[in-house]
């Protein structure tokens, strides 16, 4: 192939690219823009055509309609769910029932899983409510889910899975929630099967739901552009009731995307809290003053131009100031200037990973973990990221984890960094 159809194959993806997110809301830029050449890959298998190049032409060729929408839906979001994924998000749905029971309310909990995928984080709340908190009766459990793909939807629905789908717990913990079918696949209780409502809704585009208590919206964001992320987490807000929760992916949170919630950071989870938007105080109107002409001030003579100086990276200038309040002796301010830096800079991998080792220094694991998940969705294949992760894994007493970790992190670094592989296996060695 000639370098000129190179170019045209090339601006063929990159139009199919823009023309899917403005139909859908997907963004495929960066890293992710590998996965989307892919997924053409897969869709040009399922509808004949003879490569990802004629999918992409495809896609370009007449309307755009709702089945199209549905088409890419299937080809190009990603499936990663497993039942009771990261506990301490249950816990909080819980806490919350309590309290909707101590005030006495008669109206239901309200509990949107946006983007729900194959349904085991829907039933999962379900699942938890009734098993922690059996005095909520299951008719004031309001629980909605939604997801783009419709194929995801048809999974949930049927409320049928196998053994991947619990592969942090053990289904027969799960019982009488969850029941064998004695074929290596398991289902879920039909009256807890019951208590949720399954709908197609694109985030980007579809009407919101609204009073909710609770939503969970995890690993869903990364799919569109900041613009878009914005415009979505702005409603989000809105479909809350004040002093709801919005559960989302530790390297999702960004006080600069959360405007108007207060985060709550845990060891292994990130929380916002929906604050209520004070009334605008009145503005007294107070009569203009006699405006009296200022007598004319000379002009001063301009100063010579100053050479420009080389500007400072962000993350240079933060981190120099949060080791400046560290010497000083103030370690909380330190690890307060480090938490507004990480947010202020959050696609800033070279800072998170520099965060993350300072935390670590000043024994804050909870805000380590934060910056460490945030490296590894900006950089996956961070074999530093990788180390880093382990290092709180094991600090954890979670060993087995920080094994597979360490693994990871010689298979990553390889020859570009021995020293960092050569640390992993010795590290490896005295773990075994």
């Amino acid at each position: 192939m000639s370098a000129i159809d190179d170019t045209v194959v090339a601006d063929v993806f990159d139009l199919a690219a823009q023309r899917v997110e403005a139909a859908t809301g997907l963004t495929f830029t960066g890293l992710r823009r590998r996965q989307f050449d892919a997924a053409l890959a897969r869709m040009a298998d399922a509808l004949g055509l003879p490569g990802a190049a004629a999918c992409a032409s495809w896609l370009l060729a007449g309307p755009w309609d709702a089945a199209l929408s549905a088409l890419c839906a299937r080809f190009l979001t990603v499936g990663e769910t497993y039942f009771l994924r990261e506990p301490r998000a249950f816990d909080l749905v819980c806490d919350q029932a309590r309290s909707l029971l101590a005030r006495g309310t008669a109206r239901p909990l309200r509990i949107w899983s946006a983007g729900c995928c194959t349904g085991e984080e829907p039933y999962s709340i379900a699942l938890a409510l009734r098993r922690d908190v059996p005095q909520l009766p299951p008719e004031r459990v309001d629980i909605l889910a939604t997801d783009l793909n419709d194929a995801f939807l048809d999974v949930a629905r049927a409320g049928v899975y196998r053994r991947w789908s619990f592969r942090r717990t053990d289904p027969a913990e799960l019982a009488p929630f969850i029941q064998p079918l004695g074929d290596g696949r398991f289902e879920v209780d039909p009256v807890l099967r019951a208590q949720v409502r399954f709908a197609q809704l694109n985030l980007a585009s579809g009407a919101y739901p609204s009073a909710m208590d609770v939503i969970f919206c995890r690993n869903v964001l990364m799919y569109f552009g900041p613009e878009q992320s914005a415009r979505v987490v702005a409603r989000l807000r809105a479909a809350l009731v004040d002093g709801g929760w919005l559960v989302v992916n530790a390297s999702e949170a960004s006080t600069r995307l959360f405007q108007g919630f207060t985060a709550v950071y845990l060891e292994d989870a990130v929380f916002f809290r929906k604050d209520a938007l004070p009334a605008p105080a009145p503005v007294p109107v107070e009569p203009a003053p006699a405006v009296t002409r200022p007598a004319p001030v000379p002009r001063p003579e301009p100063l010579p131009a100053a050479a420009p100086s080389a500007p400072v990276p962000p993350d240079d200038a933060a981190m120099a100031r949060v080791h400046a309040l560290a010497q000083a002796g103030g370690r909380e301010e330190a690890l307060q200037c480090l938490r507004r830096a990480v947010e202020a800079e959050a696609l800033s991998a070279p800072l998170q990973q520099r965060a993350a080792l300072f935390a670590l220094e000043q024994g804050d694991p909870a805000l380590a973990r934060h910056c460490v998940r945030r490296l590894l969705y900006l950089e996956p294949d961070s074999a530093f990221g990788h180390y880093l992760c382990a290092l709180i894994e094991d600090a954890a007493g979670r060993r087995p984890r920080a094994r597979s970790l360490l693994r990871d992190c010689r298979r990553l670094a390889g020859a570009a960094d021995a020293e960092l592989g050569g640390a992993a296996a010795a590290w490896l060695e005295r773990m075994s």
